[in-house]
């Protein structure tokens, strides 16, 4: 990664107008998340521009600009008529709620055709979490949990894009890492206060384009070490940043493709294709957020 503090865009402030600080920019308030921690990984001037400062978006994420609209606002209406499924509403009820629209019927029908969940002694939807790592809050909402009759538990998250993405890239993203994290380190309540234990933790990507064709991963103690290890380094390079030239821009640009803040930061106006395959990654990382501003996409 390029960490050269001269490659400035006509659309970045003057550098001298940033406050000298002592410590890291980041507010003492703030909470990281799966999607921020993914944009700090891909991008470090992405976490600056819409973590810290807030910036706007200056440009669409995908083109077409209507048809990627009405592919997030689908993603979402799906994601609102399985929390309800989980929530004790009727099917009957959930599918008047579909009908009108051809594709999310189709989902509709898939899932219940499928099961996917499978028996559960217990489920819970649109789950918010809260742990801690490097010292800051790290929060998520889980799309659903399901506490099996043996005691163990299986994270779910429904993905609505077209394409769906290879196994390595999935377990590269931090949802990967950071969703199964949480549920060991801030689920305990969920298990009559007892810890759970990372063993009995696995966590599937059901694809509603692709219903056949899951992806599961399961957990172990390894592997929560390596994710505690991997967040914590990630937080503390967050922290080391103290001046804004400290956030660099990806050396990257294929995660520019879809960056609202490409024209920003002087690299393109053109938007990428939404038809272009997996280099287009669409998700809903929790309905609460979507409902309130709509964005689907990570990177």
């Amino acid at each position: 990664m390029n960490t050269s503090t001269n490659n400035k865009s006509p659309g970045d402030p003057a550098e001298g107008n940033s406050a000298e600080a002592d410590g890291p920019l980041l507010p003492e308030d703030f909470s990281f998340s799966q999607g921020s921690l993914q944009d700090f990984q891909d991008c470090p001037r992405r976490f600056l521009l819409r973590h810290i400062e807030r910036r706007p978006y200056p440009a669409p994420e995908a083109e077409p600009i209507r048809l990627n609209e009405l592919r997030k606002e689908r993603g979402v209406r799906f994601h609102e008529l399985l929390c309800q499924e989980h929530s004790g509403v009727p099917r009957e009820a959930i599918g008047r709620m579909a009908a009108g629209d051809e594709e999310l019927e189709t989902w509709w029908e898939r899932y219940t055709y499928r099961e996917p969940v499978g028996e559960a002694a217990e489920t819970y939807a649109e789950l918010p979490l809260e742990g801690e790592v490097g010292g800051y809050p790290l929060i998520a909402t889980f799309d659903l949990v399901a506490k099996r009759p043996d005691g163990s538990f299986e994270i779910f998250d429904w993905k609505t894009s077209k394409h769906r993405p290879g196994r390595d890239r999935l377990a590269s993203r931090l949802q990967t890492t950071v969703y199964p994290y949480l549920l060991v380190q801030a689920g305990s309540w969920l298990n009559g206060g007892e810890s759970i234990s990372p063993e009995d933790v696995q966590m599937t990507y059901w694809f509603a384009q692709h219903p056949d064709d899951p992806v599961t991963f399961e957990y172990n103690d390894y592997q929560k070490q390596v994710d505690e290890d991997h967040l914590t380094d990630l937080i503390g390079k967050v922290l080391a940043r103290t001046e804004r030239p400290h956030f660099e821009k990806t050396d990257n640009e294929d995660h520019c493709r879809y960056c609202t803040y490409r024209s920003h930061c002087g690299r393109g106006n053109q938007a990428g294709n939404i038809e272009d395959g997996e280099t287009y990654l669409e998700e809903v990382e929790s309905l609460e957020a979507n409902l309130e501003d709509v964005e689907e996409i990570e990177f």
